[in-house]
């Protein structure tokens, strides 16, 4: 009798939920007819279980303090210096900040609620299987409390983890506010709970209504933000800071341009010594024009959907340049053609990224006297909601007079972006791959090689996971950036940990995972948001001429891949050229740049630069006889998809096939010439992180989870308890 009563003890110190004691707030245990042959049956009277045996043990026993009870009064500011904060919610309602060390994570919320404060940590955007916190003070004694948790997998339910891997730090609540700082391990070995490591993972909100306490009625307020909670210091305190604001000047995005790319040039400040560029961040001012008048609106989206900055190359004659720069700019495809010598990055901005700082040892020359004068910023503008948009956006470079110890540059690397990047509907995960050949880097880099410090990953919305392999003669080395849970609302730069030695003869490949299996046509490459792209930006040093280094499948092969051999009015070669010139319309044959221009007109809104999808739609098949007289894009759509060993068989050949490498310089000439080859043929790297760790997923109680006292129980018993407290949210 008396091992039995210190077993129930223990599980409600382990897990004291503050659950309502009242019968009405169980669930009646009303079942379908033959529960025992019905799953879902079964889930709810295993649920109703936990919540009836929970609250009978509440009622039983009252634990008079633990260590995850926090008494208010005594609460006093945190000493700690948060490293990163963010708004969880548009109106700041829910703030998260955070500070972590190698091996734990420390938070503090601040939530807009006099009841309880849920957060989550999951891979989608939902509390199903998500690792959950959920936190409130207590009107009655002003005691803070923490409760670890899980989501079920099969519904909206959040319960008790059998181990409360979360330690309290402090809480209070004020007339408006809950406040909560806890502490948890970044891996706790426990399968209940979210590994927080380098990828992407949504972190869920959720707020009671005030008094709930730990009742957890229907929650008032929920949503989710994605976020990289280990990132870098974001800014550098020690250095003289200065800064340059390039950005569009009133720029009327009209209300039937669903993409539209336009491009700027800037004359560098006059600066009499060399300065490094040591970071960036985005200016967005995007304002919607409502009966002419452009509107600031406080939760207006804007339409902006990624900038890059790139240098352009010395011109002797600066007259037009310095004309070029007292001007609004250009529509992409529009831009004067001495433009294109503008190839190399300098910052690269997309959705959900608040720009990035250097490493300390790293920044991009600005204002060398014999260097870069002028730069061009494109803005890609995203308008799929067709609104009339006045536009201000650009971005904001930060740079210094102290100079870092290496001069640092970006490359463009991945898929060539064109229509000739396909990936087919109703996949759960298709591969695309781009190549940076070793003839490009063998040709461009320094006998030492050069050192990658950090990795922008890009593509669009069904993007799932981007990777920037590493491959040194026939063997892969670790990945050099990746990301497993890839969400396009978040594209921030990953810093590279320790650096990587990149050596002249290496290749790089970027690899991207598609999920297009709600699409029920396939999905062009190009730049607008319903089409794909496949990129990485390297940030490296010490810089070269290197500006690009792409692939795509090579024009012959790829129409072979799905069939076709011949089109009516124009060669292969004919196609191939015009796709090498970013799918510009001049020298095709009249009447087809005519019926393109003449469907782009007729379209209800207009796609932009669309790098040959247009000229997808003209092609005329004629050979075989079977697809003959159909458009291309119209055999496209109508091939038998669901057939996986058709798609199975196309992504191998456009994957491990025939690429056509590209290699391009700063001044934009070829560093290398270009070629079609083979898929590099390599030894693949094995995954084996589970292998690596120590602790193998074991349920286990972190360091001072107890509070230790005479009469404490052992936290070996404590760990092999059951908790049974359950938490019911419904939605």
């Amino acid at each position: 009798m008396r091992l039995q009563t210190v077993i129930t003890l223990a599980a409600i110190l382990t897990c004291d939920a503050k659950l309502p004691t009242h019968k009405s707030h169980i669930q009646p245990n009303e079942l379908p007819p033959n529960p025992t042959q019905n799953a879902q049956a079964l889930r709810l009277l295993d649920v109703q279980a936990k919540s009836a045996k929970t609250s009978r043990i509440v009622n039983e026993y009252k634990p008079r303090h633990r260590r995850d009870v926090f008494d208010s009064k005594s609460y006093n500011e945190s000493s700690l210096i948060w490293a990163h904060s963010e708004r969880l919610d548009e109106n700041g309602d829910v703030v998260l900040r955070w500070v972590n060390s190698d091996s734990s994570i420390t938070f503090r919320v601040e939530a807009r609620t006099r009841g309880y404060v849920g957060i989550g940590f999951n891979s989608a955007r939902n509390m199903r299987g998500a690792d959950l916190l959920v936190a409130w003070v207590d009107d009655r004694n002003n005691h803070a409390h923490v409760l670890d948790c899980h989501g079920l997998t099969f519904e909206d339910r959040a319960v008790a983890d059998e181990v409360q891997n979360v330690e309290l730090v402090s809480g209070y609540q004020n007339d408006t506010h809950t406040t909560v700082e806890f502490r948890r391990m970044l891996d706790t070995c426990d399968i209940q709970d979210f590994v927080i490591g380098d990828d992407t993972m949504q972190v869920l909100w959720a707020l009671g209504p005030d008094g709930s306490d730990g009742e957890l009625p229907k929650h008032v307020k929920s949503g989710s933000r994605p976020l990289r909670l280990l990132l870098p210091v974001s800014k550098p305190q020690t250095i003289p800071l200065r800064h340059w604001d390039v950005r569009i000047n009133n720029l009327t995005i009209p209300h039937d341009m669903a993409t539209l790319f336009w491009c700027k040039i800037f004359k560098a400040p006059d600066l009499p010594m060399k300065h490094h560029i040591v970071g960036y961040q985005p200016l967005i001012d995007s304002r919607p024009i409502r009966d002419g008048v452009p509107m600031l609106e406080k939760n207006s989206l804007s339409p902006v959907h990624h900038m890059v900055l790139y240098e352009c190359a010395e011109d002797p004659d600066q007259h037009l340049w310095k004309e070029w720069a007292n001007q609004d700019g250009f529509y992409g495809p529009s831009r004067p053609s001495e433009w294109a010598t503008c190839v190399t990055p300098v910052a690269a901005w997309a959705i959900g990224s608040k720009g990035e700082f250097l490493p300390e040892n790293v920044g991009i020359p600005l204002g060398e006297k014999t260097g870069v004068s002028f730069y061009m910023l494109e803005v890609h503008y995203d308008n799929q909601a067709l609104h009339e948009v006045l536009d201000n956006s650009g971005i904001r470079i930060h740079y210094t007079p102290a100079l870092r110890a290496h001069d640092a540059a970006l490359l463009g690397a991945g898929v060539g972006v064109s229509a000739l990047h396909v990936i087919p509907p109703k996949q759960k995960q298709y591969r695309t791959v781009g190549i940076c050949s070793p003839e490009c880097t063998n040709s461009t880099m320094p006998e030492e090689g050069i050192n990658i410090v950090s990795v922008l990953l890009h593509a669009h919305g069904t993007a799932r996971k981007i990777s920037l392999k590493h491959v040194r003669g026939n063997n892969e080395l670790p990945r050099i950036s990746e990301e497993n849970s890839y969400d396009v609302r978040y594209q921030q730069s990953r810093i590279v940990p320790g650096g990587r030695r990149f050596l002249k003869g290496d290749t790089l490949i970027t690899e991207c995972t598609y999920d297009s299996s709600s699409r029920d046509k396939p999905i062009l490459g190009g730049y607008s948001a319903s089409q794909e792209m496949c990129l990485s930006f390297v940030l490296y040093y010490p810089r070269t001429e290197l500006a690009g280094c792409y692939s795509m499948t090579p024009v012959k092969e790829f129409f072979e891949t799905f069939g076709v051999r011949e089109f009516y009015a124009l060669s292969m070669t004919d196609v191939e050229n015009i796709f090498l010139s970013s799918g510009n319309l001049e020298n095709l044959p009249p009447k087809i740049e005519f019926d393109i221009r003449q469907h782009a007109s007729e379209s209800e809104a207009m796609q932009g630069d669309d790098q040959g999808v247009g000229l997808m739609k003209e092609l005329i098949i004629r050979e075989p006889a079977e697809f003959q007289n159909k458009t291309f894009l119209a055999h496209l759509n109508q091939m038998p998809w669901s057939e996986s060993v058709l798609t199975e068989q196309i992504e191998k050949t456009l994957y491990k096939g025939m690429h056509m490498t590209f290699c391009k310089k700063r001044d934009d000439n070829w560093g290398a010439p270009i070629q079609i080859q083979n898929y590099p043929d390599y030894v693949e790297l094995v995954s084996n992180e589970a292998a690596e760790k120590s602790c193998n997923y074991k349920s286990v109680l972190p360091q001072n989870s107890v509070t230790k006292s005479a009469n404490s129980i052992s936290s070996s018993l404590i760990s092999a308890i059951l908790a049974v407290c359950t938490i019911i949210v419904t939605r």
